[in-house]
């Protein structure tokens, strides 16, 4: 992997890290303001995970053909106000998750222990059938770690002690009042955010199957979104700035800055998604010192149109676009690219959030930003 890419994973870890704070805040608050008509439920759960590795760079290629399993349980509690539904157009779970993977290379890549703090909405909670998001950080025990001598071959991680990032996404179908049958889809990242080398990070998307059990069931109401709330679901013309930094490929321990500028609409296309398009503006300012090095007169900025899909959950937005490049005399390494971004949208017109974007399976960078909402 690249500097940039290295530079990548620790953006994401402090990034993601602060999506869970965000996300646990106000979870933390409902929680307190609990009472006894509104009690939240307590559950626990077993799940099991089977994926594979994603090759994402060349020196891991050739040790990326294993196919990671693992079993985790957990315990949470599920809370069921009007304040926890309001907040998130859902009832969130807060829980912990213990879990063990094996990721099929005992020789190479040994085996992860790790610990996960979680936050997860539920939609629908309510209905027998519900979908549900998880976001989770926490700590990692990794037995069979990068060593010069020993173990060359393992360029993924290099300290015992490492940090898992997870997203997925459930369905669940309630059996009885204690038993939740759960199937979907997770994505999982170790890496040790860049304190020592090499760190190429593990990235593992499972297929992932469970059971939970409430040792103390609760009533989930339906409820009606507030008046507040409905004025955020209609179409919204958006304008925000971004930026981050990128390591430079001829000097790592330095930092280019990356600066950039988007305006895009929202149409609302149901209760809980949008579809999206707009444009984008970037200055990369790692590009303009290469050129500059290669004394290649050729501009390094890029522009580029988006088109995608919104998630609106809350005050949240999940958002996915595809954009295509209109205007890179220095071409990229792609015509097209993938942006995946996170939006927390406050009851006035700001909005805050991060967006990561990728060449297929290549990160590019992954910047925060801020903007308006009109």
């Amino acid at each position: 992997m690249t500097n940039s890419g290295r530079g990548f994973h620790t953006g994401l870890l402090l990034s993601l890290a602060m999506v869970l704070s965000l996300l646990c805040e106000p979870v933390l608050a409902i929680a307190a303001w609990q009472s006894d008509s509104t009690r939240s439920a307590i559950n626990i759960g077993l799940t099991g995970h089977t994926g594979f590795i994603i090759p994402h760079s060349r020196e891991i290629r050739d040790i990326s053909g294993s196919n990671p399993w693992g079993i985790e349980a957990d315990v949470s509690l599920h809370f069921t106000n009007e304040r926890a539904w309001q907040y998130l157009q859902g009832y969130p779970r807060l829980g912990a998750a213990l879990a063990y993977y094996n990721f099929d290379n005992p020789d190479i890549l040994g085996n992860a222990y790790t610990l996960l703090l979680y936050v997860e909405p539920f939609l629908s909670a309510h209905r027998r059938f519900s979908l549900s998001f998880r976001f989770g950080a926490g700590l990692a025990y990794m037995d069979n770690i990068y060593d010069p001598d020993t173990n060359p071959e393992n360029l993924f991680y290099s300290t015992a002690i490492s940090f898992p990032l997870e997203i997925n996404l459930m369905g669940n179908y309630r059996l009885s009042e204690r038993w939740m049958l759960r199937a979907g889809g997770t994505y999982k990242h170790i890496s040790n955010g860049g304190l020592r080398q090499p760190n190429k990070g593990i990235n593992f998307p499972s297929a992932t199957l469970g059971l939970n059990y409430a040792l103390r069931p609760a009533a989930f109401p339906e409820r009606q979104m507030s008046a507040s709330m409905q004025e955020q679901q209609v179409r919204n013309f958006l304008v925000a700035v971004f930026g981050t930094g990128k390591d430079r490929h001829d000097e790592p321990s330095r930092k280019l800055p990356l600066l950039g500028i988007t305006a895009y609409v929202s149409q609302p296309v149901g209760r809980i998604s949008a579809l999206t398009g707009g444009a984008e503006w970037i200055a990369d300012y790692t590009l303009r010192k290469h050129l500059q090095d290669e004394e290649d007169g050729r501009d390094f900025q890029r522009g580029a149109l988006l088109v995608g899909h919104e998630l609106r959950i809350g005050r949240f937005r999940f958002n996915q676009q595809l954009g295509v490049y209109v205007y890179s005399p220095y071409k990229a390494r792609d015509p097209v690219y993938q942006r995946w971004g996170l939006e927390y949208h406050t009851g006035g017109r700001m909005f805050y959030g991060i967006n990561l974007k990728a060449h297929r399976h290549v990160a590019d960078f992954l910047d925060a930003r801020v903007g308006f909402r009109f």
